[in-house]
């Protein structure tokens, strides 16, 4: 039910940073798809693309795994003491064996050993960990979004703008980190690798983006606007990759 508003949406959503926001607090908000109708579109068009690209990458990588004359790939691992590092990812990889080291591991908590457990059952079932683990992502990033305004709003304290501008601002870029990363994970599945590869460089996008966006819609100087986007992305990385680990190590104890 987008009609006409999608149409003019999506020029000054992917060519002008910050300007929807603007509009959104001038009032003209009829003319536009509203930012959480648009964020909704464009994370389930990333997240379907994003777990058929995973999966098609991991058929092919089975594929030539299978096919290879060397296919054994030597893992090191430390159980209960006991130092293996002549195990493999085939059949002599003995899982079993390395599962009853960990339970027996005394040194080691019981949901140390499920996560641990659940990376070696992964292996088996690598469609479903990047279902559950999309799933999860995709819940998870729906939270940090105000996470990322409460950061706009303590690195831009100077604007005295209310919390509710910066969660729109938010709303917004993340919809675009959606479209622009929707963008090139169409291109990796279309386009041969070598080519593709070069579209990994439109994801540059992003921060030119957000600091665009900032200097526009917070009416700072270009050079004040690099400084805060650098600091924005700086505290939001931190924040999810402390995420992607504990996302990654729940879901590792599901499969124990």
């Amino acid at each position: 039910n987008f009609d006409i508003r999608l149409i003019n949406t999506i020029k000054p959503f992917f060519l002008k940073p910050g300007f929807l926001s603007l509009e959104y607090f001038r009032g003209r908000r009829q003319r536009y798809v509203p930012p959480m109708r648009l964020y909704m579109f464009f994370s389930i068009i990333f997240f379907f693309l994003a777990q058929y690209a995973g999966i098609k990458k991991m058929n092919k990588e089975d594929f030539i795994q299978t096919n290879s004359d060397s296919t054994e790939q030597l893992i090191s691992l430390k159980v209960n003491n006991t130092a293996y590092d002549s195990i493999y990812l085939n059949d002599s990889f003995d899982k079993e064996k390395i599962r009853e080291d960990i339970l027996n591991d005394t040194t080691a908590s019981e949901d140390t050993k499920k996560a641990i457990i659940g990376g070696i059952n992964i292996l088996d079932h690598k469609e479903t960990f990047l279902a559950t683990f999309m799933k999860k992502l995709s819940y998870v990033l729906f939270l940090l979004m105000p996470v990322f305004a409460l950061i706009l709003a303590l690195i831009l304290w100077r604007s005295r703008m209310l919390y509710v501008k910066h969660l729109i601002f938010s709303i917004n870029f993340h919809s675009f980190v959606f479209g622009l990363s929707s963008l090139v994970i169409a291109f990796s599945i279309i386009l041969p690798d070598k080519v593709s590869d070069y579209f990994l460089y439109l994801l540059w996008g992003i921060p030119v983006y957000l600091m665009v966006g900032i200097s526009r819609f917070y009416d700072r100087k270009m050079i004040g606007a690099f400084f805060k986007t650098l600091g924005a992305i700086t505290l939001y990385w931190f924040v999810i990759a402390i995420v992607f680990v504990i996302i990654i190590y729940i879901t590792a104890k599901e499969f124990a």
